[in-house]
């Protein structure tokens, strides 16, 4: 709160011009005064009425000034509490803007991580298979011309157990030399190649040619002993020891282990009481 009294030579200055005053008035009840003195004192009286108005004019424009001031100040700190006040909200939403910004990045870097990875995985199992394209191609471009080179090369891909390769192989063989000699082993190793499969029915179609085809070829023990274990993995016992019976005539020229063999196949289907030989739960269930 602001002072309301003058300064110091305001006042002083007003008890000059109150005793001045005074004094003119004692003059005029009975002291005798000189005109010249007179005039001196209405000078200074005047002089210091005018003084007076100056300060009070003064003290006044001060008191405004002082005012205007005190209100600009006012409006300067309620300029103030609504800046702090945008400024903080401002700051609040920058600061969740930011964290929203921050969980966008993150959630972005798992995904490029993520899809990275994808792209990895995709790229690897490309590769594979550009691979085994590539080997396919090989394959199929790399057929020997030559028929005991051809042969060869089937035999060491039945070797590896690449089933597929080696008859399509012996397959080439089968259809360049029809009349071979060699044509019902050839035959019986596009069965086994069934066999190893486990396609059984592909592989006695391949058996059963042989047997019809070359009934004096040596390998057709080897096709009846393929048959009897084709029809036995099929469930089909009876048939199976058909085919092992037929191998153990006196009549058939078989090596002696294959004929044992049978014989001992035969004697397991016969024992079977329906686990292994379907045809025979059947006939147990009429």
């Amino acid at each position: 709160m602001r002072s309301s009294t003058f300064p110091h030579s305001i006042v002083t200055r007003s008890r000059s011009l109150a005793l001045v005053a005074l004094w003119a008035l004692g003059a005029g009840s009975g002291c005798i005064a000189l005109k010249a003195d007179q005039d001196e004192i209405a000078k200074e009286v005047d002089k210091l009425r005018k003084e007076v108005l100056a300060s009070n004019e003064t003290a006044e424009r001060n008191q405004a000034l002082a005012d205007e001031v005190e209100a600009k100040l006012k409006e300067v700190e309620e300029l103030l509490r609504r800046n702090q006040a945008d400024l903080g909200l401002r700051v609040e939403n920058l600061e969740l803007q930011v964290q929203e910004l921050r969980g966008a990045a993150e959630n972005a870097d798992y995904m490029a991580t993520a899809a990275k990875q994808e792209l990895l995985e995709l790229r690897a199992d490309l590769d594979a298979r550009i691979t085994a394209l590539e080997e396919k191609l090989n394959e199929a471009t790399n057929i020997p011309e030559s028929k005991t080179e051809l042969l060869a090369e089937a035999e060491k891909h039945m070797g590896k157990r690449n089933y597929k390769q080696a008859r399509r192989l012996y397959r080439t063989y089968e259809s360049r030399y029809p009349g071979d000699a060699q044509m019902p082993d050839v035959r019986f190793k596009i069965g086994l190649t069934y066999f190893s499969e486990r396609d059984y029915k592909s592989s006695l179609g391949e058996f059963y040619r042989i047997i019809q085809d070359s009934p004096e070829s040596p390998i057709v023990p080897d096709a009846l002993y393929y048959s009897g274990l084709a029809f036995a993995k099929l469930g089909q016992c009876n048939n199976a020891i058909a085919y092992f019976e037929a191998l153990t005539e006196k009549k058939m020229k078989a090596p002696q282990n294959y004929k044992d063999k049978a014989a001992e196949q035969i004697g397991i289907l016969k024992k079977d009481k329906g686990e292994l030989c379907m045809d025979k739960a059947a006939e147990g269930g009429q």
